[in-house]
């Protein structure tokens, strides 16, 4: 009789991870887990089209049901050089699309994906890389994150000359600013990353652009610039008694963090905003030894960032087991301060209001003021990307929408010929895996905007943008 529940992911227990960034909070699944949970699908391949970077992922589910992960590897390899990251932390819409969803629960694409990765600790050992040679063509990327270091991967696979221009000391991103370790952690980082600038990529980590290095020296010497800077500038809210000096915003706090700064968050923190990163910083709080930790969001539950998704409830039931206190429809109003540091958080609790067909406005009940006593503040209300390292030529040539994106055509280039875009300056979506898409798609756009398809090593790594197969043909000749 077939059975087609899904093989349970087990966590590591709360008393154990919440002491170390070093235990991540889900185990792996072991060969028998990953065999048969891989088994249970049924091959329909529905799941790529809701995958931004396109991946065949019904190919190497399949190859994964045949225990070979290598082969699992390679069909990743052909959209994403980041298997065991996104492995981890992938928003896996995918998975929200599964026709297995009510029968016993979707495919676990993501932790098969993280599954295969993990048993090769040098991917050169199992793809079948061209011989690396030059064609005369160099290309700057400025921004070392997921967009910036895909762009980078298959642009040197191809031939092309590539320079990392990064502003922090090591590459990453946010996978290594705003993502904590015991989600991510640092020998994953380096073993991905490793491989990939040793391709022969160039990297120069410290350097900022507009202050290291002209942007206009870059766009002199290189055929073509790719931007995958991210955002990184913080969006404060303002509230009154935010200049006191335990106020953090997440992106900072969580980039202190990775970097090894421990903290002194106090007994009790309160975290504002109901995303992905505010749970990323509740949690954090809590392993630097927070006991009582409150994310205060404006909004209901079913309102938060990311919801509905399998993702946002993965995470959301992690956070709780980990005993962060969730506090919705409230709005702070005041951070009360005693001699320059916070001491508490006055708000106001919210009414729900519909308005129309619109999404339902939060506005709150003033006749009452509570307060929550606080040691630590932490800001995790959003970023922005700051353009000013482009000079103000450039600056008013780039075309952004309203919101600030930056505006690309189909091959990923801006209103700057040559100039092209990815990521989370690009890209709404603000994900790692839609930032790999980007790259992806400015990846053939350079190369046909430097004319050298002709010269390419070898189309097989050449990004597939969209498919509709069942398998890719090397998963299907095994099975048969």
């Amino acid at each position: 009789m077939l059975n087609f529940e899904r093989v349970k992911i087990t966590n590591e227990p709360v008393e154990k991870r919440l002491k170390s960034f070093d235990i991540e909070p889900v185990r792996g699944y072991t060969d028998q887990e990953g065999v048969t949970e891989a088994s249970r699908c049924i091959g329909c391949n529905i799941c790529t089209q809701a995958c931004p970077a396109s991946l065949d992922i019904g190919g190497y589910i399949r190859s994964s049901a045949l225990s070979d992960p290598a082969e699992t590897v390679r069909i990743v390899f052909e959209n994403l050089p980041f298997p065991a990251i996104i492995g981890r932390v992938c928003t896996h819409m995918c998975e929200d699309i599964c026709v297995l969803d009510d029968t016993g629960g979707p495919i676990a694409i993501r932790h098969l994906k993280r599954y295969a990765a993990d048993k090769f600790d040098d991917y050169g050992r199992i793809l079948d890389l061209p011989k690396r040679r030059f064609i005369g063509k160099s290309v700057a990327v400025i921004g070392g994150g997921p967009a910036g270091l895909t762009a980078a991967y298959y642009l040197a696979i191809q031939g092309v000359s590539v320079t990392i221009f990064e502003a922090m000391p090591e590459l990453g991103g946010f996978m290594k600013m705003g993502i904590p370790r015991y989600r991510l952690p640092q020998e994953v980082l380096d073993k991905e990353i490793g491989f990939i600038t040793s391709l022969g990529v160039k990297v120069r980590t410290s350097t900022k652009v507009g202050i290291d290095v002209q942007f206009q020296d870059i766009m002199n010497e290189f055929d073509a610039v790719f931007l995958g800077v991210g955002n990184h500038k913080a969006r404060m809210t303002g509230t009154p008694g935010s200049d006191a000096r335990n106020i953090l915003h997440a992106t900072e706090f969580l980039r202190r963090v990775s970097y090894g700064e421990k903290i002194d968050v106090g007994k009790n923190v309160v975290v504002i905003g109901g995303g992905f990163t505010a749970n990323d910083s509740s949690r954090t709080s809590m392993r630097l030894g927070a006991e009582n930790v409150y994310i205060m969001y404006r909004r209901r539950e079913i309102d938060r960032p990311g919801y509905p998704s399998s993702n946002a409830e993965e995470e959301m039931e992690e956070t709780l087991e980990e005993r962060v206190n969730y506090m919705w429809e409230v709005t702070p109003f005041e951070y009360v301060q005693e001699d320059g540091k916070v001491v508490g958080v006055k708000y106001w609790q919210n009414e729900m209001v519909m308005e129309g067909r619109g999404r339902a406005k939060p506005v709150p009940i003033k006749e009452k003021v509570n307060f929550l006593p606080a040691d630590m503040v932490i800001e995790a209300t959003g970023q922005e990307t700051d353009f000013s390292f482009l000079g103000n030529d450039y600056l008013r040539k780039l075309r952004l929408t309203p919101q600030g994106h930056v505006i690309v055509d189909q091959n990923g280039m801006t209103s700057i010929k040559g100039l092209f875009s990815g990521g989370d300056s690009t890209n709404i979506n603000r994900d790692l895996i839609s930032a790999v898409r980007d790259a992806d798609a400015a990846v053939l756009g350079i190369l046909n905007y430097l004319n050298v398809m002709d010269q390419i090593a070898d189309e097989k790594w050449l990004p597939v943008l969209d498919r509709w197969k069942k398998y890719s043909p090397s998963a299907a000749i095994k099975s048969a």
